[in-house]
């Protein structure tokens, strides 16, 4: 009997032996790997012991761990890409979930509505106080529709088109809105540049196309001119056929100079022989005004590289200008210096010179500071625009200085690589 109970007691040891460790251990061991995956950690092994259903669930779950880690670096990979590409986006971006508060936004929306930063989950109507634009955004909300409006910048400066489109998914449900905030201004500026080119032409062709009209009514109808009447026609339809020829070859110069294909034949310029041959023209227009003509160039001036002909109109345009608003017995003066690899030709002359409202402005198509005068002069309003884009296709610039009364200054800036070698030497010859 004792042998029997001993037996069995063996038995039932063996038995719960084998169940603990086929069965329960591989369990308590599958609590555990999960344990350590759910902290974040990675653990040593995922080999179970038991039987090979529990060693296959543990190889099982090895992959799976792999295969989520990857989607998990991908997912982050394509965050980080996605939040790049966001933060070089110059127009602003904003995410709205359906309740309005803000789940996402760019640096550059930040920078126009909350410099200090957002954080996700912001109330939008603590961000946007612009009436326009809630409702615009709120209308995508409600009716699932692209809502467009043109809105001020916080600024009040800058110019905004708002897109907000709605994220609609595949049972109709929207579920946030995406809106985008596009600096508009350049575009207005520039819609109104073109406007006013037009408008600014057909306002100098209309006088002289009227007084052409006019005056060849009188001669059509006119049986009874004298000759002195019909040679003075004759005068004013050449002033403004000449005024009129100006015109349009300045408009085609300027057409020129801002086309892609406009080019550059550079050549080494004396710039003082070039002065002092250019100005040999203006010799009876200086006369008219008793002006006298002043050349500072140094002999030993730095060799120029720039294209001659776009050079010599902008030196005609500059003293043309010059000749214009300069006062009786006047004095004109053409100067040059070559400092920090620079070249600068100068225009300066004695007379009315421009307001300082006036100044920023004079280098625009058409602009004139004192427009009666101007036409009265014959001038276009395009002489000193033209110097700008020769200037600028040059890779130059133009600048001004003016005093109302005692004249003015207009100076081109052309790079010269080879000018600061000789800027000294050419400093001395000037005193000598």
């Amino acid at each position: 009997m004792l042998w029997w109970t001993l037996a069995i007691a063996l038995l039932l040891a063996a038995l719960v032996f084998f169940l603990q460790r086929h069965w329960l251990r591989p369990w308590h061991e599958l609590e555990h790997l999960l344990t350590r995956i759910g902290r974040g950690e990675q653990p040593p092994t995922f080999l179970l012991s038991g039987t090979a259903e529990a060693r296959r669930a543990g190889l099982a779950l090895e992959r799976i761990l792999i295969r989520q880690r990857e989607l998990d670096r991908r997912i982050a990979t394509d965050a980080a890409e996605m939040r790049a590409v966001f933060a070089a986006l110059a127009d602003g971006l904003l995410v709205v979930d359906p309740a309005g508060h803000i789940r996402f936004c760019n640096p550059a929306f930040e920078k126009q509505y909350a410099p200090g930063g957002i954080t996700p989950g912001t109330p939008l109507l603590e961000v946007i106080r612009d009436s326009d634009a809630i409702e615009r955004i709120r209308a995508a909300l409600t009716q699932g529709s692209i809502q467009v409006a043109e809105l001020l910048a916080p600024d009040r400066k800058n110019q905004l088109q708002l897109t907000a489109l709605p994220i609609v998914h595949d049972d109709g449900k929207v579920s946030g809105v995406v809106a985008l905030f596009h600096d508009i201004s350049r575009l207005k500026q520039v819609d109104e540049i073109r406007r006013d080119f037009v408008a600014n032409v057909s306002h100098e062709l209309r006088t002289p196309l009227s007084i052409f009209h006019g005056n060849l009514e009188t001669l059509l109808e006119g049986n009874d001119l004298d000759d002195d009447e019909t040679q003075h026609i004759y005068q004013v339809m050449k002033r403004h056929s000449d005024r009129l020829n100006l015109l349009a070859n300045d408009l085609l110069s300027l057409a020129q100079l801002e086309s892609k294909e406009a080019t550059l034949q550079l050549v080494e310029i004396n710039l003082r022989d070039f002065v002092k041959d250019a100005t040999r023209d203006w010799t009876k227009r200086l006369a008219k005004k008793n002006l006298s003509l002043q050349v500072q160039i140094p002999t030993a001036f730095p060799v120029v590289r720039a294209d001659e002909r776009r050079l010599e109109e902008v030196l005609n345009n500059l003293l043309d200008n010059a000749v214009k608003y300069s006062h009786q017995s006047g004095r004109i003066t053409v100067e040059a210096a070559a400092p920090d690899e620079e070249v600068l030709l100068s225009v300066r002359d004695e007379g009315v010179g421009i307001a300082p409202a006036d100044l920023p402005r004079i280098f625009e198509r058409f602009y004139r500071a004192d427009r009666a005068r101007s036409r009265e002069l014959g001038g276009t309003g395009l002489g000193l625009s033209i110097v700008k884009h020769i200037a600028q296709l040059h890779s130059g610039r133009v600048e001004a200085d003016s005093t109302v009364g005692q004249g003015t200054t207009i100076r081109v800036i052309l790079p010269n690589p080879g000018a600061n070698m000789s800027s000294l030497s050419a400093s001395k010859n000037l005193h000598e």
